[in-house]
């Protein structure tokens, strides 16, 4: 008897799956955390954040009594730090609204801040085992190959197109929907990945429309970016031993929140002490670093701080701390 989809992918799972820690269990806190921490993120990058945040708010209820610096201080490395306000947030509406239990139910889930139709699938479905299946990029790689797509995954049409398709085999086959979420995820990550053109591992081979069209490395198709613009900032930094000036200045709407180095606009004719590129989603950084003893200008939005409240209480953005660290100031 021929296997089907959903028997290769759920054997193929059964026996590689990684272990990890938001596997465990199906607790949907967690299982919401570590979909949002995952977004942007590695995952072996984020498992020892993902790790400290559990310890540090093991539920629902004490996330949603925390400092939002608190909370920001935790996220700090992990960058995109809006993730963290809408768990923040997230937190709160469910203590609010469901007396501080995450609804089984996937329409609910979406009027939760920052959560939308992905990580609401998610946690429905790993968590609740309902009949959703969250696709997310790794999944849309899968099956594009899967059923050789050659269109643009980056839209409605096509993400229509593959959770019908996927349900149905879900729903088919009465498979675990936790399971069947996972292993997609899973064969994406770990198998069917951008760099694997040779279906080394996979337990498709020949149901797959790319691998027999051996057409593999040029699907899914992508169209590309549209290029980032690039600005230069000029940071200062102005230490007395003991204390640092930093700034809550926002006003260019990024981060807010966060703690930063004195930046102005442009660069300055001398070398500088550092120097470093910091790519947004959006645009990039392009930053010369300098270490001064005075500021040729002033701000009411600087002012000065004990060094170590940046290491214990003041969330930093990213691209400042790796001057401060590079410069051997933190």
């Amino acid at each position: 008897m021929t296997m089907t989809f959903t028997d290769r992918l759920l054997n193929w799972y059964h026996e590689n799956k990684r272990e990890l820690p938001f596997r465990s269990q199906k607790d949907p806190y967690k299982i919401w955390v570590s979909e949002i921490m995952a977004q942007q993120t590695q995952i072996a990058t984020m498992i020892p954040y993902y790790n400290r945040w559990i310890e540090k708010y093991p539920d629902v209820q004490t996330l949603a009594q925390a400092d939002i610096d608190e909370v920001l201080k935790m996220w700090e490395g992990l960058g995109y730090y809006r993730r963290a306000r809408n768990l923040h947030k997230g937190a709160q509406y469910v203590v609010e609204n469901f007396d501080g239990v995450i609804p089984r139910d996937k329409k609910l889930l979406m009027d939760i801040p920052g959560i939308g139709d992905y990580t609401s699938s998610a946690i429905a479905s790993i968590a609740f085992s309902l009949p959703e299946v969250a696709i997310d990029g790794n999944v849309k790689r899968v099956m594009a190959r899967y059923l050789n797509y050659t269109e643009s995954v980056n839209t409605r049409a096509c993400h229509k197109y593959f959770e019908e398709f996927l349900k149905e085999e879900l729903l088919k086959n009465g498979a675990d929907p936790s399971d069947f979420t996972q292993a997609l995820m899973e064969l994406g990550a770990l198998v069917c990945t951008p760099s694997n053109t040779q279906c080394i591992g996979c337990p498709f081979k020949e149901m797959c429309a790319c691998y027999r069209g051996e057409c593999v490395g040029t699907i899914p198709y992508i169209p590309k970016a549209k290029p980032v613009p690039s600005y230069d900032k000029t940071v200062y930094i102005v230490t007395d031993k003991t204390r640092i000036l930093i700034s809550n200045d926002h006003s260019d709407g990024l981060m807010e929140g966060l703690f930063r180095l004195p930046q102005v606009e442009g660069h300055l004719d001398d070398k500088p002490n550092a120097k470093l590129v910091h790519k947004f989603s959006h645009l990039h950084w392009n930053i010369h670093a300098y270490i001064v003893d005075s500021l040729p200008e002033t701000s009411d939005d600087w002012f000065w701080v004990p060094l170590q409240d940046l290491i214990d209480t003041h969330p930093m953005i990213t691209a400042h701390k790796k001057i401060l660290k590079k410069l051997d100031i933190l």
